[in-house]
């Protein structure tokens, strides 16, 4: 899938090596707002006096291969799993599976919902549930990083299944919701890439046509299990430039837009028939310190550093304020394990006075400076650096190399590792998991591994919670991270359009979205 950020708008990253690797979203495609010129989806609809309901957006999937994907529009709306667990969900909301239980710390048991059917009309089965699991971690497709912990995938009956884990795992169901069942005989018959030609699901939508230039078209399917779609006819468009869906929603020749860019904020705001709204994207930037290497080995210099970043200013300058500012903890609010009794240090603006002489000893200015760099690295854009010591305000579209893009070849990676995080489960656990990862790992540090460890078998909800809170204050205490923000994502629709909810960030329910007289 070729993604676009809502605050970035850099070269393109690979769907799949940002999947894999767990590293930055990549930008905009840059050019004709529209991918494709003429037919395919949507080609004849569109707009506020059509009946079907046309949606834009700069999310792009290159396949429609469910296994290969991980948060699509088209995975959540054709297909479905065995639960699903979504921002606002305290707990795991049933889907293909009516009912569950644990038999033990690592074996839990799914009771399939009667009356489900693929779009085909065939029931779905627990040979499909053991299929669907089972090509995903033997052929290793993208979605099988979601749940390393599984062991194995059993049918108990026609109507159950069994899943173990290695060890106990408390995000299992969160990992499930966004493993998506196919029909196996059907997967078989076609192969993986026929499969994606031709998808077959159990969603509330049939995807009754697919191109990568143009975007998908879907059908409400007669035969779900669950509520009737409020749209019997939905065009997903694909824009690769989000001002130009932008001026196509102005223009009434789509209804709704997904994931614009941060200036829509202020360019669609309070126009006649627009509505915008914000919400937390789920994608946060951080800078990760190198603390195997002088000055940042030293914990005063960390400390300096934290407190020469100014992120209210960074969310004010890229994002009109609707950032999320990462509170001295990386999982922000909305994130499991966030924590309101955490906050960053005051902001220690540079020139505003010395370091301590012993962190000067140690580079302290240079190492200001540095920072400084950074910063005007996150605001600069294609206009040259940043006077140094501030951020541009007329930097307000967001729209630049964003947060660390350039600083890898400016700095090189002996200091600063940028990192944005896409937080697929809103759990801690996720931002948590890149502090010590890669062969040379910018933190070695024995506590923190022992605090990782115990949060990730602890079942119990509410101690865990304590268990992610002790690993907030550890990072804080030890200063590893310069916390930056966490990307808004900003959506917007046409009068007469309802149910429109753009919180889930990459991803899109369709099922709730309706217009007048589609």
């Amino acid at each position: 899938m070729r993604e676009s950020s809502v605050f970035n708008n850099g070269p393109a990253l690979d769907r799949r090596s940002f999947l894999r690797a767990g590293l930055a979203f990549g930008g905009a495609v840059a050019g004709a707002g529209l991918l494709g010129a003429c037919g395919g989806p949507g080609s004849a609809s569109g707009g506020s006096g059509a009946k079907t309901l046309t949606i834009g957006t700069v999310v792009v999937d290159d396949t429609l291969n469910p296994m290969e994907e991980q948060f699509t529009t088209f995975q959540f709306n054709a297909f479905d799993g065995l639960v699903r667990r979504l921002r606002g969900d305290t707990e795991a909301v049933p889907r293909l599976a009516e009912e569950w239980s644990q038999k033990s710390d690592t074996v839990w048991r799914f009771k399939l919902r009667a009356g489900a059917t693929f779009h085909n009309g065939r029931p779905v089965t627990a040979d499909d549930v053991v299929f669907s699991f089972t090509e995903l971690l033997g052929e290793k497709y993208a979605n099988a990083s979601l749940i390393d912990t599984i062991k194995d995938v059993r049918k108990v009956d026609a109507t159950t299944v069994e899943i173990e884990t290695t060890v106990p795992d408390p995000l299992l169901l969160s990992r499930v919701g966004q493993v998506f069942v196919v029909p196996a005989d059907y997967w078989r018959q076609k192969g993986p890439d026929g499969f994606a030609q031709a998808p077959i699901g159990s969603g509330p939508f049939k995807i009754e046509s697919f191109s990568v230039d143009r975007g998908v078209e879907f059908a409400a399917y007669d035969g779900f299990w669950g509520d009737k779609p409020k749209s019997s006819e939905v065009v997903l468009r694909y824009f690769s430039d989000p001002d130009a869906m932008a001026a196509a929603l102005q223009a009434g020749q789509i209804d709704a837009a997904q994931n614009l860019g941060a200036e829509s904020i202020k360019t669609l705001d309070g126009r006649d028939g627009i509505t915008v709204d914000t919400d937390f994207s789920g994608n946060q930037n951080m800078f990760q310190l190198n603390t195997s290497k002088a000055p940042f080995d030293d914990v005063r210099v960390r400390q300096a550093a934290v407190k020469a970043i100014d992120a209210k200013a960074l969310i004010q300058a890229m994002t009109y304020g609707a950032g999320v500012i990462e509170d001295g903890q990386l999982p922000v609010k909305g994130v499991f394990g966030h924590s309101p009794g955490i906050t960053r240090p005051a902001y220690d603006r540079p020139g505003g006075g010395e370091e301590p002489a012993e962190v000067r000893g140690r580079g302290g200015r240079r190492d200001r400076d540095l920072r400084d760099v950074a910063l005007q690295e996150a605001v600069r854009g294609d206009r040259g650096p940043a006077p140094a010591g501030r951020l541009q305000a007329q930097d307000q579209r967001g729209g630049g190399a964003g947060l660390g893009e350039d600083v890898p070849q400016r700095l090189g990676r002996r200091h600063l590792l940028p990192r944005r995080l896409l937080h697929g489960h809103l759990d801690a656990d996720r931002p948590y998991s890149f502090v010590s990862s890669s062969k040379k790992p910018f933190v070695q540090d024995a506590e923190w591994d022992g605090l990782m460890k115990a949060q990730r078998t602890e079942m119990d909800s509410a101690a865990r919670e304590k268990k992610l809170i002790d690993c907030s204050r550890h990072l804080l205490d030890r200063s590893y991270i310069l916390y930056t923000y966490g990307g808004p994502t900003v959506g917007a629709h046409r009068d007469g359009v309802t149910g429109f909810d753009n919180s889930n960030g990459l991803m899109l329910l369709l099922d709730g979205i309706g217009k007048q007289g589609s």
